[in-house]
């Protein structure tokens, strides 16, 4: 039997789970509302074209701040650590904090990554010829201190560590030639407001509802960044229950990232990915402002089994004006086995496809967006 389907069988039978902290949401609550704490692990295998194969452990401690209800949000704190067959190490702990019932959540990320990332060059005429590969080690901080503003919606303030050690260049090749900023690493430290509005059903597969999340993140030598600039994001997904069963969904998603300043290369808006623009590589193309809009419809099959089919446009580009001169397409489909009924826990096998002859496959848990 191929590798490939072998892992993936094991996958459908529950036997591995992705860290949610790889979609940077929330964590999901603890459904067993009666227990004040809980502590339990989990095998990691996942695929992506960026990582090859990864292998790891994840283990989620649960737990209650003194004062809470039995029936308030649990607490978690989630310590996880992968290798990839690209020898990329990823060792990360995220944590999601509720206090006075939930009207405060602080969430974020503490993190340590050996990584490597592909690079083309800046802008739309990035070739496919001059594809390169740079390899990074950093540490990384990632801090959300929200109050409940209204119901289902929060609002306060978010900060950005990462401290870039850049290991290894091609010679003479893009980065080594043209020298953009950050080509020598840095130090990535950010503080701005971030608002979120989550009305979702389910955050792993809902089938109505919406999320928003809008967020300014101001980067400079006054917080001890090496770089001076500014970024906007914002992210904006509707989930359309179609039919009485709900199980039919139509799901959509628009992305933005918008940035002024002394970006570093590796801090601009990155298209393609497991989760945006399936189909191209994370960072095929890549600007200072991106945007994109993507559709997937989803409905059932049989027994535990799903399958989905989407597409999407997106455009990268200097200015917010040109990202709509060279939009890209992707399309593809996909399948989803259902591992935990009560959470809605899915193992997703997409496939993606973009314009000249990009593609990739992706086996992870949880849906894409």
């Amino acid at each position: 039997m191929h590798p490939k389907i072998l892992l993936f069988l094991l996958c459908c039978f529950g036997l591995f789970i992705e860290s949610q902290a790889f979609n940077g949401e929330p964590m999901p609550q603890d459904s067993t509302k009666e227990k004040r704490n809980s502590l339990s692990g989990f095998p990691i295998v996942y695929f992506t074209p960026e990582t090859d194969w990864a292998f790891g452990a994840t283990g989620v401690y649960a737990f209650r701040f003194k004062g809470m209800s039995d029936e308030s949000r649990p607490s978690q704190v989630t310590l996880a650590g992968a290798y990839t067959l690209n020898k990329q190490v990823l060792l990360f702990i995220p944590f999601q904090l509720f206090w006075n019932e939930a009207k405060w959540n602080w969430f974020g990320e503490v993190g340590y990554y050996r990584y490597n990332y592909f690079y083309y060059g800046i802008g739309n005429d990035a070739r496919a010829e001059d594809e390169e590969i740079y390899d990074v080690n950093f540490p990384r901080l990632r801090l959300n201190a929200m109050h409940r503003i209204f119901p289902k919606a929060y609002g306060g303030l978010r900060y950005w560590y990462d401290g870039y050690d850049i290991t290894g260049i091609k010679q003479d090749g893009l980065l080594d030639s043209n020298r953009p900023t950050g080509t020598e690493g840095g130090t990535i430290s950010g503080l701005g407001p971030v608002f979120n509005y989550d009305s979702r059903d389910n955050i792993f597969a809902a089938t109505e509802g919406h999320y928003i999340e809008a967020a300014a993140l101001f980067s400079n030598s006054g917080i001890g960044s090496d770089f001076d600039y500014t970024k906007y994001t914002v992210d904006v997904r509707k989930f359309i229950a179609l039919g009485q069963s709900k199980k039919t969904v139509l799901a959509l998603n628009a992305y933005g990232e918008f940035s002024a300043g002394e970006v570093p290369f590796y801090q601009l808006g990155l298209l393609g990915g497991g989760k945006r623009m399936r189909g191209y590589l994370e960072g095929r193309f890549r600007d200072r402002q991106y945007a994109l809009v993507q559709a997937e419809y989803r409905f059932p099959l049989f027994w535990r089994l799903s399958a989905v089919v989407f597409a999407g446009t997106g455009g990268v580009g200097p200015q917010v004006g040109d990202i709509f001169s060279e939009l890209r397409y992707s399309y593809g489909g996909g399948l989803r086995f259902l591992l935990n009924e009560e959470e809605r826990i899915n193992v997703r096998v997409d496939y993606g496809i973009g314009q000249q002859g990009n593609s990739g496959f992706y086996l992870t848990i949880g849906e894409a967006f």
